[in-house]
């Protein structure tokens, strides 16, 4: 049934009737037998009528509406699924001296009533485009740039914060994404959570918020600040959000234990174990890793699982310092170390150390395999020899070159001059590169082998070498440690009986250079190994695999449904149709 119908059996007399009334009123007004519409109006006592304007002639007759705004008043009453939704207005307006004003006022009010606020919105610009003067000339515009999403760019210092304006600050951040950080702190805080974190995931919120600054320490901010700005938290934060997996991070960058969970190794409690040097936890995880952990922590589990079964360290992690330690424990003991990384250069050099700690202990414990471990000795050595230029490559030649000379030197025999010669040779091949600028070594490393070349030299011209070279060495402890008791007492404990003198003369050998020192003379030149000892060590440098750097939070939040998206539309459609009916109240 239409919205213009009073009653449908009847729809066409009506309209006839009303047609032929018409016709005779303008004809009397035009003979001046009634007075004009306007003065007769003012002539009538509305007290007398009951109903304001009212005509004392007839019978109220229903409104008669443009055919548009009938045809959009129809199919909105279809729309809410209401018939004949406006019958009673049309009737109740049809005597009134304002109709239009009291249609357009009961017609906002229903819709809204029966429809969400971007229907209602869409509904009552249509009409008001139509005709009816549902909103203001500023409403329609608000109106029409909502429905049409053609958004003005919002105010950057606002008279007022309403509605309207954060529906702009919120299209801006979901397209230009320019905004103030006083918008930005609206917007975070005021519209759904699940839209913040489409902004955060499309990269249009990010650190130039500058999230740190603001002053709001509530759940929402540390959680925005978690996945924007994770850095700028504190612990505190960190456990107020309940952030498991930063929290077991912090515990790994303290260097504190982190247990598995449920008996299983999660990234960071592997991480941890892998950080005190337990490789056995690589037989925990399965032979290829598993595959719960991040990408970078599978590939090194991974690599140094093979490195175990004797695979050859390759150039990421042979370059990778903070990873040497590692390596080194996963390399097979008796394994050559030969290759052109950092990494083979500085644990060759270590194990050519140890090499020769165990050489000197066989030397003074067990002489028959003492010529098998500096064969050992010799053969590392000559694998870490190169000539090629950088801080690692060039250090590890000049150990081996100065071990080799010591070598040749042990284990050469009276009058054997050949051997002794190219002992020489191999430092002073160095020497005559010149310093650092020309090719060679720095000057603390040239004073150093200067003086162990003139040592090996003024033993060359007693055409035999001394027994021992260095005398804390043969001790089995570091040149010039004070610990050199220690290990006389532990070797005089497990030497043979002839190898007594051995370990006596070396430590007579320390004694007199030690007295010497006490007494301001010149000590006993002895051939100093390592040359660089500070090589040697392991590298204090942190791992980004096996100590990362803070990620940001995980999103939390389901993915955002059209009714949030649209939220603060909803919202400023809300308040224009309710201020379109407060001011038609007021009026």
């Amino acid at each position: 049934m239409s919205l213009e119908s009073v009653d449908e059996a009847s729809t066409e007399e009506l309209r006839q009737i009303e047609r032929e009334k018409r016709r005779q009123r303008q004809l009397a007004r035009e003979r001046g037998e009634i007075p004009a519409l306007r003065a007769r109006r003012r002539a009538v006592n509305p007290g007398d009528l009951g109903v304001a304007g009212a005509t004392p002639d007839a019978p109220p007759a229903p409104l008669v509406l443009p055919a548009r705004l009938v045809a959009i008043l129809d199919r909105v009453g279809g729309e809410a699924g209401v018939a004949d939704m406006f019958h009673d207005v049309l009737m109740r307006a049809g005597g009134l001296s304002d109709p239009m004003e009291y249609v357009a006022n009961a017609v906002r009010e229903s819709i809204s009533a029966a429809f969400p606020p971007l229907g209602a919105l869409a509904h009552l610009a249509e009409l008001t485009t139509a005709g009816m003067p549902v909103f203001s000339n500023d409403e329609s515009l608000r109106a029409e740039a909502i429905l049409t999403g053609r958004l003005p760019a919002p105010p950057v210092d606002p008279s007022e914060l309403d509605s309207w304006q954060l529906l702009l600050e919120a299209h801006e951040a979901g397209t230009r994404a320019v905004l103030s950080k006083g918008a930005w702190r609206r917007v975070v805080h005021t519209v759904p959570l699940a839209v913040v974190d489409d902004l955060i995931d499309s990269g249009r919120l990010d650190a130039r918020a500058d999230l740190a600054s603001w002053p709001d320490r509530d759940d929402r901010s540390r959680y925005v600040t978690a996945r924007v700005s994770p850095g700028a938290l504190g612990a505190s934060d960190v456990k107020a959000l309940a952030w498991t997996s930063e929290l077991r991070r912090l515990a790994v960058m303290e260097g504190a234990e982190v247990l598995p969970v449920d008996g299983r190794h999660d990234e960071w409690s592997l991480r941890a174990a892998l950080l005190t040097g337990d490789v056995n936890v690589l037989d925990q995880v399965g032979p290829l890793g598993d595959t719960h952990f991040p990408p970078d922590l599978s590939r090194l589990v991974r690599s140094l699982q093979a490195v175990r079964r004797g695979a050859a360290v390759g150039p990421e992690l042979g370059h990778e310092p903070g990873l040497f330690f590692l390596l080194e424990d996963c390399l097979p003991h008796d394994r050559l170390v030969s290759g052109s990384s950092k990494f083979h250069y500085w644990a060759g050099t270590r194990r050519l150390y140890r090499l020769l700690d165990e050489a000197h202990w066989a030397m003074a414990a067990e002489p028959d395999i003492a010529p098998d471990v500096l064969r050992s000795v010799v053969e590392q050595a000559i694998a870490l020899r190169n000539e090629k230029e950088g801080a690692g490559a060039g250090k590890a030649d000049r150990e081996a070159r100065a071990v080799l000379a010591y070598v040749y030197f042990l284990t050469a025999r009276p009058g054997d001059r050949d051997r002794l010669d190219r002992a020489v040779g191999l430092l002073e091949e160095v020497l005559m590169r010149g310093t650092r600028r020309r090719g060679g070594v720095d000057p603390q490393a040239r004073r150093r082998m200067i003086l162990l070349s003139d040592l090996l030299q003024a033993l060359r011209q007693k055409s035999r070498p001394h027994d021992v070279l260095n005398p804390y060495l043969a001790l089995s402890v570091e040149h010039g440690s004070s610990e050199w008791r220690h290990g006389w007492r532990n070797l005089r404990g497990q030497v043979p009986a002839e190898q007594l003198e051995y370990i006596n003369n070396a430590k007579d050998r320390v004694q007199r250079r030690e007295m010497a020192g006490r007494m301001g003379r010149e000590a006993e030149i002895l051939y100093e190994l390592p040359l660089d000892e500070k090589f040697l060590r392991i590298p204090r440098v942190h791992s980004p695999v096996l100590q990362p750097r803070i990620r940001p939070l995980e999103r939390r939040t389901d993915p955002s449904t059209s009714e949030e998206r649209n939220w603060t539309a909803s919202e400023a459609a809300r308040d224009i149709v309710s201020r379109s009916r407060i001011m038609r109240e007021d009026h």
